[in-house]
Order: C-alpha cells, then structure tokens, then sequence
C-alpha cells in the first residue's frame, strides 16, 4: 500500500507540473476562462461534444446523477447559449441537445488546444507510449465501473 501512495504521489505531482506547464504555455486555454464554466458544466460540455445530439436521460445514465440535477446544467447551459434544445421530430417526447453558438466556440477552442498540446508535447513521445497511458487509465476507470456494477 504504502508503495502505491508514493507512486500516486508523483503522479498527482507531474499531473500537477503538467496542468501549469500548459497554462503558462498555451494562452488558449486562458480563454476557456472566459465561458465560466462549472466543473459540472464542462463535463456535461465534454460529453455533449462527443455526443450530439443527446438527451437528458443520456446525459444522466452516463454520469449516474438525478435527472434534475442535469436538468439544471442543462438550464443554465441553455441561458448561456452553450446548447440549444430541440424537440426529436421523430420521438415527440424528447427533447433533443445540441451545441449553440457559445457552445460551437468552446468546441472549437477546445480543438485548436488539442492540437497545440498535441504538436507542443504529446507529439514528443511515441503512439505506442501514449496507447499504454490511455490503456492505463482505462483499467483505473474500468475498476469504478467494475464496483458499480
């Protein structure tokens, strides 16, 4: 156990170095200031991107948080002009999500970062070696899901 806690340690440490190594180097992302975003309201941004168009009930299976409580991200998101509901013309009781304007900006603010972190930085090591962090990190959130289930 005590081996995992000093590993961990300098993992939160480099995680650490690298969130200030980006914010010192990539103006960009002090734009992202800009839309005052929530930690909630910028996953819910993330899974929005990844995913349009959703519903609500999408949104709150994913997350496995109340329908009310994505109900007010989803609130808000829309007075900010981050999203825009529509109704599903097919199934009339939905309410379909999409991106609005604000929230086309963010996604494209948020491209133009990966690619500069990619040229800047993850170009700098191997497919291979950025594979096995991305592999790693699934086991780690794979084991939440696993206990959930």
């Amino acid at each position: 156990m005590h081996d995992y806690l000093i590993t961990i340690d300098k993992i939160n440490q480099k995680f650490e170095q690298f969130k200030l190594l980006i914010l010192q180097e990539t103006e960009e992302v002090k734009e992202l200031e800009n839309f005052h975003l929530t930690p909630q309201q910028e996953i819910t941004m993330f899974y929005i991107i990844r995913n349009e168009p959703v519903i609500a009930n999408d949104i709150a299976n994913h997350f496995d948080i109340s329908k009310s409580a994505v109900s007010q991200v989803i609130s808000k998101l829309e007075e900010m002009k981050m999203i825009y509901r529509q109704v599903n013309s097919i199934n009339r009781r939905e309410t379909l999500i999409y991106l609005g304007d604000k929230g086309q900006e963010f996604h494209q603010l948020l491209k133009k970062i990966d690619e500069i972190l990619v040229d800047k930085y993850y170009s700098k090591v191997s497919l291979t070696e950025l594979k096995n962090v991305l592999d790693t990190l699934n086991k780690i959130v794979g084991t939440k899901k696993n206990k959930g289930s």
